[in-house]
């Protein structure tokens, strides 16, 4: 599984700006497309994107384009796909990732007199914005080269950068966002795992991203469906399995990534207790009632 930001702290086409724990700011560059690349957003990111273009699908296939100069705020919890494209060569976007205690101190710090407690939107875009786009190119200007970890000037930038949005929007509607970002949400179960059911993620995944513990994650499935989610997810996934072999030409590998599996051994062993044959020799048995 894909975690962002930690997965990126290794990424050679990443500058870290700053840093203290998982609460960031990077700066991604890269020049050649990056196609299709799963993960799953354990931290709120704000992404301002100075070069290039960006396409990102979430849980429920809907697809979000941001151009150079737009700004987008996705909460942390989404699981996606996304798309770099670098235009005239060059993808450069600057990334900021927080948690709730950052939310907090700018509510606290903020004239909020009252907030909807109504469902909190799937992602917050920004236009063109030449003075967020100013912002980051001086931030990069003045700190790539001293990767800090002074938590106070970090937790002032980004705090910085929640003041130039609030500034943007309408009177109440950010603070209404943020303040929605630390409520719970809960997501209907079926239509997750319907959506979701062959992706890489663990039962504690799917806990937090349908906005639950784990143990009434485990308690809601079961009055859903009546199973376990464990039972339930490897037979959704060996059925896709099984669909896919009886319509296309894979590897073993390919397939196993495409309902689920990162561990290929485990995928191989679950697949030949439920049909009895290993993905191979299920594909050899095919070509050969095919060829009578």
């Amino acid at each position: 599984m894909i975690l962002i930001p930690q997965r990126l702290f290794d990424n050679p086409q990443v500058t870290t700006i700053m840093r203290d724990g998982n609460v960031c700011i990077l700066k991604k560059e890269l020049h050649t497309p990056v196609i299709k690349k799963e993960g799953y957003i354990s931290n709120h990111v704000i992404s301002v994107l100075l070069s290039g273009e960006q396409h990102i699908k979430n849980y429920d296939e809907q697809t979000i384009r941001i151009r150079a100069g737009e700004v987008l705020f996705i909460p942390r919890g989404m699981y996606h796909v996304t798309d770099l494209l670098p235009k005239e060569g060059t993808f450069q976007s600057l990334l900021f990732y927080f948690d709730d205690n950052i939310i907090q101190e700018f509510l606290a710090t903020s004239k909020v007199t009252e907030v909807s407690r109504t469902a909190v939107p799937d992602h917050l875009k920004f236009g063109i914005v030449p003075s967020v786009q100013l912002f980051a190119e001086s931030l990069i200007h003045i700190y790539e080269s001293n990767s800090l970890r002074d938590k106070k000037i970090l937790q002032l930038k980004i705090l910085e950068l929640l003041l130039l949005l609030n500034g943007l929007a309408k009177e109440q509607d950010f603070a209404n966002f943020l303040f929605r970002l630390t409520l719970p949400k809960k997501r209907n179960i079926k239509t997750f795992m319907q959506n979701n059911f062959d992706k890489p993620l663990k039962i504690e995944d799917y806990a937090y991203l349908t906005g639950r513990s784990v143990s009434t994650f485990r308690r809601d499935f079961k009055s859903s469906y009546d199973i376990t989610p464990q039972k339930w997810l490897k037979e959704k996934r060996l059925e896709k399995a099984l669909t896919i072999l009886n319509n296309q030409e894979i590897s073993v590998t390919q397939l196993a990534y495409e309902v689920g599996y990162e561990n290929i051994s485990y995928f191989i062993k679950a697949f030949k207790n439920h049909v009895g044959q290993s993905p191979k020799q299920y594909i050899l048995s095919k070509h050969r009632n095919n060829l009578n």
